[in-house]
């Protein structure tokens, strides 16, 4: 490609990024290629736009339901317990609280954000292409950088929830999550080639941004409406309502009110045993192709009446593309072509993630319980911890 032709497509792609975004952590985000002397541009405007999207959903969420469950028995008078187990931690069961029964729940969890697609540093296969101007303004040349990123979004999450028991079959939870969220990234740039300049500007250089922010998150209202019993199997719907307090633009919310229609399900196959299963969609009302669904299979066990130990696969399946095909490409020098590639390599397609979560429950006095539990990423799709997700809480009911 002829270098007049490379410098017109340079001068349209690598228009000035805005301010707006300048104090917040997205903005730190989409503007750490400055602080090597490199002005940002849409590509970069685009990839923090969308991890700030992204970055919310991937935040673990602990299940409305209580660890002890009960139903009021008219004929003796008393409220007897309902639940065959303690109860799983980030799994929904169709066992609900019981009429006028309220259950508070406080857990911490720390999520570091900190791999793509398995990738702790991003950086494309093909040389970056950054241009060269002269004090003018005008495009007098351009250089072919390796372009890395090492990027950290850790996230010290204390979530807030509360279940009350409305009937015997429905209950209404309240989920406050409470959010600090630090941001670090790393930019390392490697001269390569330079073209058409005489010197000065090489785009080579090492760099950081970082940032912190302390927010609530995500406000989420659940009810769940227990169905009747078939045999051994029992059933519950679930409709859950995300509204969206959190700020995107600092990693805390989603943007964007969601509604969630659900399913749960357990058995018994013996005493102290409890397998579940949920399904569940998250529809997005500003735009319903990004919706989501979710799922999770697991089991409790009991081992003794005062301790349960808890499996489970949760899992998360994207409708489509976060963000629109080509948005975040960049040039790229492709064995000396110039052509449009993802910026870092990151791909933004439709992701699948499926995680592996293991605990246990305790019961320390009455009805008061507290609980452990570890999140690992089976697979490596998209904006993932990369080591395991500690989860403490503890739990009582009234």
């Amino acid at each position: 490609m002829k270098t007049a032709t490379m410098l017109g497509m340079l001068s349209a792609l690598a228009l000035p990024a805005g301010h707006a975004w300048a104090e917040s952590l997205r903005g730190k985000l989409a503007n750490a290629i400055t602080t090597i002397g490199v002005s940002s541009s849409s590509a970069f405007d685009a990839m923090a736009d969308t991890i700030a999207t992204t970055a919310a959903h991937t935040l673990p969420v602990p299940a409305a339901s209580a660890g002890f469950t009960y139903q009021f028995n008219p004929r003796l008078e008393v409220f007897e317990r309902t639940s065959e187990t303690l109860g799983p931690i980030f799994l929904e069961r169709p066992d609900t609280l019981g009429r006028s029964k309220f259950n508070l729940n406080v857990s911490f969890s720390y999520v570091d954000l900190d791999a793509f697609d398995g990738k702790s540093h991003l950086h494309a296969p093909d040389p970056i292409i950054f241009q060269v101007t002269d004090a003018a303004g005008n495009v007098t040349g351009f250089t072919t950088n390796n372009l890395q990123y090492k990027l950290n979004v850790r996230n010290y999450i204390t979530d807030l929830s509360a279940t009350y028991g409305l009937l015997d079959n429905l209950d209404v939870n309240l989920l406050v999550p409470l959010i600090e969220t630090t941001l670090d990234v790393g930019v390392d740039s490697q001269l390569v080639q330079s073209f058409g300049t005489t010197g000065g500007f090489t785009g080579a250089g090492t760099g950081s941004a970082s940032g912190d922010k302390f927010g609530v998150g995500d406000v989420l209202l659940r009810f769940k409406y227990r169905l009747p019993d078939t045999g051994d199997f029992r059933w519950a719907a679930g409709y859950q309502m995300r509204l969206p307090f959190g700020s995107k633009n600092n990693f805390q919310g989603t943007g964007s009110f969601e509604v969630t229609p659900a399913f749960f399900a357990s058995w018994h196959p013996m005493k102290g045993i409890e397998p579940h299963a949920n399904v569940a969609v998250d529809l997005r009302t500003d735009d319903v192709s990004h919706s989501q669904a979710r799922w999770g299979v697991g089991v409790d066990a009991d081992v003794v009446p005062r301790l349960c130990l808890v499996l489970g696969v949760l899992g998360r399946d994207e409708f489509s593309r976060e963000a629109p095909s080509g948005e975040t490409d960049f040039l790229h020098l492709h064995n000396g072509v110039a052509q449009l590639e993802p910026l870092l390599g990151m791909d933004f397609d439709r992701k699948d993630f499926v995680d592996l979560s293991f605990g246990f429950r305790a019961v320390v006095w009455r009805e008061i319980m507290v609980y452990l539990n570890g999140i690992y990423a089976i697979n490596s799709q998209g904006l993932r911890n990369d080591t395991i997700i500690p989860t403490i809480g503890v739990e009582g009911t009234f």
